[in-house]
């Protein structure tokens, strides 16, 4: 029984790794340099529809509570396929984790990405002015947050103008000064946020670093039912709102926390098709 389970792991792994027979794959670029950076911690996969030309290229920040997790094995099984199937670049990476590295360094990261691929998006088939990005639980918080603080991506000379939309799915840490109580954070964050300065929880926070000024993208909060995300996505998508931005939070019903990620993109799915139709609006706009 264990050997028989061993095989039906392996089998399901390779199939969650596989690309769409449609798509071609280019597998471990990396997307930044520094160091002592470990290029293990910076690289991409990069799903590209045939034939693809001046495409929309999405780029897709995994979860795993900033802690572990990466480019394949905290994807979903159907993502690549199904949003290469409706025409966009798709591009998963890596990037450092905690308590290794701790915040800022998952942000710094995902800033370096955006920029790596708004300069390469023509050497991928895509557009460098319709870039995407989505993000599930900590990717999540750090797709939303590289797109409103706009410190990260001024390292690279850009602004969060260059994100033409953001999908963030069932973050609970938008707010984590709302989530910290009697001068702490719960322990789940520690190893990210080791500090128990409150300036450091607001810096991190989303919600918190919304200015008018800052030019940020059009917002879809996805949430399920489960305790704190459905507060903190409408929190954000309300603060988002009252700056003068575009943010909507949505319900996804009949998913929870893991299944919204592990199953985007299947038979049936009401999720992937309201984030293609979503990433379109923006286009369209």
């Amino acid at each position: 029984m264990r050997f028989f389970s061993i095989i039906l792991f392996a089998v399901v792994s390779a199939f969650a790794c596989a690309a769409p027979a449609s798509a071609k794959v280019v597998r471990d670029v990396i997307y930044a340099e520094a160091p002592g950076l470990d290029p293990g911690d910076v690289r991409a996969d990069i799903y590209i529809p045939e034939d693809a030309e001046d495409a929309p290229m999405i780029i897709m920040m995994h979860g795993g509570a900033w802690t572990f997790g990466n480019k394949q094995n905290a994807l979903g099984m159907f993502q690549s396929d199904y949003f290469t199937d409706q025409g966009f670049v798709f591009v998963a990476i890596n990037y450092r984790l905690a308590p290794g590295h701790p915040f800022p360094a998952q942000e710094e990261d995902a800033a370096a990405a955006i920029a790596y691929f708004h300069e390469h998006a023509e050497e991928f088939g895509a557009d460098p002015d319709k870039i995407f990005l989505m993000g599930h639980s900590a990717g999540a918080h750090m797709a939303a947050l590289v797109a409103i603080d706009p410190d990260y991506l001024d390292a690279f000379d850009l602004t969060p103008a260059v994100i033409k939309g953001v999908v963030a799915m069932d973050s609970a840490a938008y707010n984590l000064a709302r989530t910290g109580h009697d001068g702490d954070i719960p322990d789940f964050y520690h190893p990210t946020f080791t500090s128990n300065d409150q300036d450091v929880w607001a810096a991190a926070s989303p919600t918190l670093q919304v200015e008018e000024s800052t030019e940020i993208p059009p917002f879809l909060l996805l949430y399920v039912n489960r305790a704190v995300a459905p507060s903190r996505a409408k929190e954000l998508a309300e603060a988002l709102n009252s700056a003068g931005h575009k943010a909507e939070a949505r319900l996804v019903k009949n998913r929870d926390h893991k299944s919204l990620n592990e199953r985007l993109g299947a038979k049936g799915d009401k999720a992937a098709p309201m984030i293609a139709d979503f990433f379109r609006d923006q286009l369209d706009d």
